[in-house]
């Protein structure tokens, strides 16, 4: 039986062992009018042979379906399938109803009266084809939908890796520009950016498949991150941290902090005279990033491709998004956290 699960829809191992016997028992009393404890009585040669005809036409119409199901598995072919299956079943009972000898000569005699079973067969098949074709379509439909959930889910990461994508290359590129005006001032200096570039990219290679991670992560890959900015920028670069760890276990986008602080870094003034400074905190169930305002004397063309990153992500996840304030002197974005679990 265990290789026609995939036709039926479910095991019907215990469906067979139990429907063909308590059916069987069924079919003289609700046919016959026969009783267990009144005239006519249940006579135990009426039991034996209705379990007997009763499993004929339940294995035989379970063999069709079967047959059929194998030949006609598409969902679009359901309409023929149906068609087929109620004409070789009714084909198969009336061979089955009419053949020779098959006639109990115990139920011709009184009280029993002997019942059609043409109209017997017909009767139990509806009900056995019912039953199965209930199950088989709750079966399919339950597919359908796991099914439906995991093409969304592989959309949906599809889109996040594209996201990232974008990510990556630029951050390269704007350390080792960092990389090539350290080089010949501080080789020492720039063998231990190296090896933090390094650490720092291999984390971000590991994490190219995970929509989400802690606070406590991204708190992590930040701190390499500003061990970075600090070798070029030193003093003149201002970070501070002021996360609870209560918040540590919440989840956020991957690489958000990153971002929100080499955009801070590409719009505005980082000079000792006016030093840069970055503060992250939280405020309810969001995470708030603020930088002091300095702009450029020469504005940098912005793409949006940094915030838009974000929020692209954040959407993809059916959450509300970034938010962004600013004002005289402050350049203020929050960022909604994730439930821990």
């Amino acid at each position: 039986m265990r290789k026609n699960y995939a036709e039926l829809g479910f095991n019907d191992k215990w469906f067979v062992l139990l429907g063909i016997p308590l059916l069987g028992f069924l079919t003289p009393i609700i046919y016959l009018g026969v009783r267990l404890h009144r005239e006519p009585y249940y006579p135990w040669q009426a039991l034996v042979f209705s379990i007997g005809i009763t499993t004929v036409f339940w294995l035989g119409n379970r063999w069709i379906i079967i047959l059929l199901r194998r030949k006609y598995p598409q969902l679009t072919q359901s309409r023929k399938r149906i068609v087929l299956t109620a004409v070789l079943m009714l084909l198969f009972v009336m061979v089955v109803a009419n053949f020779n000898g098959i006639s109990p000569p115990f139920w011709k005699a009184e009280p029993v009266p002997y019942p059609d079973l043409n109209v017997l067969g017909v009767i139990n098949t509806l009900v056995i084809a019912g039953i199965y074709e209930v199950i088989y379509y709750q079966a399919q439909l339950r597919l359908s939908i796991q099914g439906q959930e995991e093409l969304r889910h592989e959309s949906l990461q599809a889109q996040i890796r594209a996201l990232k994508s974008q990510v990556d290359p630029h951050f390269l590129f704007n350390n080792l520009n960092t990389l090539s005006s350290v080089v010949h001032d501080d080789p020492k200096k720039a063998e231990q950016f190296i090896q933090q570039l390094s650490k720092l990219y291999r984390h971000i290679l590991e994490m190219q498949e995970t929509t989400l991670i802690t606070v406590k992560e991204e708190l992590d890959l930040l701190q390499a991150y500003i061990y970075l900015l600090k070798t070029r920028f030193g003093e003149s670069l201002r970070v501070s941290l002021d996360v609870p760890d209560a918040c540590h276990e919440k989840k956020i986008i991957p690489f958000a902090l990153q971002i929100l602080v080499e955009n801070a870094i590409k719009h505005n003034i980082v000079s000792t005279a006016k030093p840069l400074t970055v503060r992250i905190e939280t405020i309810g169930d969001r995470l708030v990033v603020t930088n002091n305002l300095q702009r450029k004397l020469q504005p940098v063309a912005s793409t949006g491709k940094g915030l838009e990153n974000i929020n692209g992500r954040i959407r993809l996840l059916h959450h509300p998004e970034m938010q962004y304030i600013v004002t005289a002197d402050h350049y203020i974005v929050t960022l909604p956290l994730f439930p821990a679990t």
